[in-house]
């Protein structure tokens, strides 16, 4: 797979490579120091951990994140992230996506292992911010995303770009192997590539699920082009200093923000 090229000692808020160069785009994905408290949390939270990672949000969509695949738009999220006083997710509407061709208008997804995918259509000006965890995969959430961009602005799948962020990697993600049978129908052989037996030489191996390439499965199988991926994805596991992580913290693991949106031209 491609690889992004973020720094070492990396600087949050982490950005795809040559998106910066991408007119009136807004993006990136925050690390811990700017992330979410574990628990509910309210429109001015992520207007703060937004401010933290030095954006100027006017208009903040969120969703409550259910591992399925169904995709929302700023008119079905509007009146909810309006609200200041909302306490969220609970009073958000169910979706793991979110799509936006409007100014001033910033889509946030919530993670804490599960892997964050932005998208940009620059054509279209159109953007998608996906959260992906292993379900989410499967029940297709990626392409369809893809499609909405495809269905609402316009933006064909060969001309999006998409950037994977930080995930828990293969080298942590311990992962049962009574779910092979499901990746292989959801993504054919290709999901074979996701597996591993770490660590080497461990005297009892146990099957270790890469969910970042599972991913980038997904968006070249929707006709992303494998040289529009990029990979900006340290393992959330192995960096508690800069990531949160829920395999690593369970209950007490925040959220990384990952968002995506457009200033006005």
């Amino acid at each position: 797979m491609p690889t992004g090229n973020a720094e070492d000692p990396r600087t949050y808020p982490l950005r795809a490579p040559g998106w910066d160069e991408i007119p009136d785009l807004v993006h990136g994905f925050l690390g811990r120091a700017q992330g979410l408290a574990p628990g509910d949390f309210g429109r001015g939270d992520l207007e703060t951990a937004l401010r933290a990672g030095g954006e100027r949000p006017v208009q903040i969509l969120a969703a409550r994140q259910v591992h399925g695949s169904t995709v929302l738009a700023p008119e079905d999220l509007d009146a909810i992230c309006a609200n200041d006083d909302a306490r969220m997710p609970g009073a958000l509407p169910d979706g793991d996506a979110i799509v936006t061709a409007s100014a001033d208008v910033i889509a946030t997804i919530r993670t804490a292992d599960c892997v964050p995918v932005l998208l940009v259509a620059p054509r279209a000006r159109a953007a998608a911010a996906i959260h992906a965890g292993w379900r989410g995969l499967v029940a297709g959430v990626v392409r369809t995303a893809i499609e909405a961009l495809g269905a609402r602005y316009g933006a064909a799948p060969s001309e999006i770009r998409a950037a994977i962020g930080p995930a828990i990697g293969g080298c942590c993600y311990e992962f049962g192997a009574e779910h092979h049978t499901t990746f292989v129908e959801a993504f054919g052989q290709a999901s074979e590539q996701a597996w591993s037996t770490t660590p080497e030489g461990a005297a009892q191996a146990r099957p270790h699920l890469d969910v970042g390439f599972l991913a980038h499965v997904a968006l070249t199988q929707a006709g992303v082009p494998e040289a529009a991926i990029q990979i900006v994805s340290p393992c959330t596991a192995e960096h508690p200093d800069e990531l949160h992580s829920y395999r690593r913290d369970g209950a007490a693991a925040g959220r990384q923000l990952s968002y995506i949106g457009w200033r006005p031209s």
